[in-house]
Order: structure tokens, then sequence, then C-alpha cells
């Protein structure tokens, strides 16, 4: 969503898909990408939001994520900007038909040598009310002391500086570090990468639990694989397919149906 579940693997796909995207646009510091998900869960830092638990194979409460990001690049600054939905029927749309949420952000960084520093706003519109986000970040790129395994290490500050009224929600913040190490198979352009990482919530009720700390951790691995056959001008065109487990804390989640469940993904990711 910027939740960091919902494109944490198809944006490596499209990061990847960017540095090599030959159009007008990006020459002119200008890149973007756009992007499709079919999704077994939807999680949120950590939260089970629709209670899929283990049905891991796309069942009952699978669900659709649409999102587009826009750069702009004026080196060593960079702007962004995007919006990201959801569409399902898993319950009555607080917003029209089965849109379930609609969230807009807008973003800065500055990368100084392999370091880059980054804030976004985010209002996440859901349930018939808005939750407001700020996001402190830290990345570090690593890909040219570790070339043929970069780890890609970030620290996401995560701040709900506004909860949702109408679930309930309470101020806090979490903190999430992460890895995403990749690996090029050599293979018209097909890649592995693995993230992972371990979430700390900052406050006890942060996602309706009454112990803060370790809140859960994830695995996972994604295979994106280049549209290669579709021409240039149109811009670069990728699939992925995802499989993430998460291992979360029922003290910090009680909600979840399940502590420790896999979910699944495949997505269309166009960069330009």
């Amino acid at each position: 969503m910027l939740k960091n579940s919902y494109r944490l693997l198809a944006t490596a796909s499209a990061v990847a898909l960017l540095s090599s995207a030959g159009s007008a646009l990006a020459q002119d510091n200008i890149s973007g990408s756009a992007g499709y998900s079919y999704n077994s869960h939807f999680i949120s830092y950590g939260a089970d939001v629709w209670g899929a638990g283990d049905e891991w194979l796309f069942d009952d409460e699978t669900t659709n994520f649409f999102w587009f990001d826009i750069a702009l690049d004026f080196d060593p600054v960079t702007v962004n900007f995007g919006a990201w939905s959801e569409v399902n029927d898993n319950t009555t749309s607080g917003i029209g038909g089965n849109i379930q949420e609609v969230d807009i952000y807008g973003g800065i960084s500055y990368t100084a040598g392999i370091a880059t520093v980054g804030a976004t706003y985010q209002q996440w519109f859901y349930a018939g009310d808005n939750e407001e986000v700020v996001d402190f970040s830290l990345a570090i790129d690593d890909s040219e002391l570790i070339p043929a395994f970069p780890l890609s290490p970030k620290v996401v500050w995560h701040i709900r500086a506004n909860g949702n009224d109408n679930a309930g929600q309470e101020d806090g913040s979490a903190v999430v570090v992460s890895i995403a190490p990749s690996i090029d198979l050599g293979m018209a352009g097909m890649g592995l990468t693995f993230p992972a990482g371990i979430a700390f919530f900052l406050e006890d009720d942060f996602q309706g639990g009454w112990d803060g700390g370790y809140a859960y951790s994830y695995i996972g691995g994604s295979l994106g694989v280049p549209l290669s056959f579709v021409p240039e001008e149109y811009g670069s065109w990728s699939v992925n397919f995802d499989v993430t487990g998460y291992f979360t804390d029922e003290k910090a989640i009680p909600n979840n149906p399940e502590e420790n469940f896999i979910t699944s993904s495949v997505g269309l990711v166009l960069a330009y």
C-alpha cells in the first residue's frame, strides 16, 4: 500500500525493469511503474485483514490489488507519488462497488552514496473513514559491494498519525527491518528475490493486541519473468509469482485466525 506487504515483491521486479527501460520518459528523469496482483491474502503490518488463515492457494478471501507510482529524479533528490487500491467482494464496500480501499501517497528521498533516506505521507481510505500514515525509511544499495547477491537492507519507521475511527484504531507506530536478496538466473532476464523481515510494534495496541515489542516476521520468494516479446516502445513488462510465510505473535496481533501462515500472489508489472 504502502502497507509493507501489498507489493513488496512486485516493487523489486519493477525496479529491475526500470534500470533497463529505454523510453523517452526515463531519459527525461521521469520514471514509473504500474501493476496488478491477484492475492490469497491481504496482510497489513502482520494483520490478516480478511482472515484467510491457512488458505494460501486462492480460496474464499482472495483479493485484487491495483497500483501505480511515478518518480521524478532530481539527483540526489527523488520525488514520487502514486496510488493503490484493493478490489474484492469480501464485504460491503464503504467506498462504492467492490472497491474496499484507496490509498494515495507522496514522498521524497535523498541519496548519498549507497544510502537513501526517505519520508512518505499517506492517506488510506477504507471502511467509511481514513487512516493517516507517515513513513520514514533508510535503505542501503549494496549491489556494488555484493554484486552476485545484494541484500538491499532497509529500515522503515511506520507511524499511524491518525487511526481509522471506524476500524477502532489507536495511533501508534512500528519498525520494520528487512532485506531482499536477489539473484539473476541468467535466463532471458529472469530473477529471484527472497524478501525477509522482522517487525516490532512500539505500542501495545497497535494491531489490537496487549503486548508491544516483537510482532511478526516473514520470509518469501518471488520469481520475476520479463515479457520480452512486448515491443520496447510499450514499456517493460513482467510477471511475478510470489510465496511468503508469516510468523506472528498472538499477543501483538490477536485477531489473526492463524499465528503462522503462507500467502501467495501472481502479478503483472509495467515499468516505463
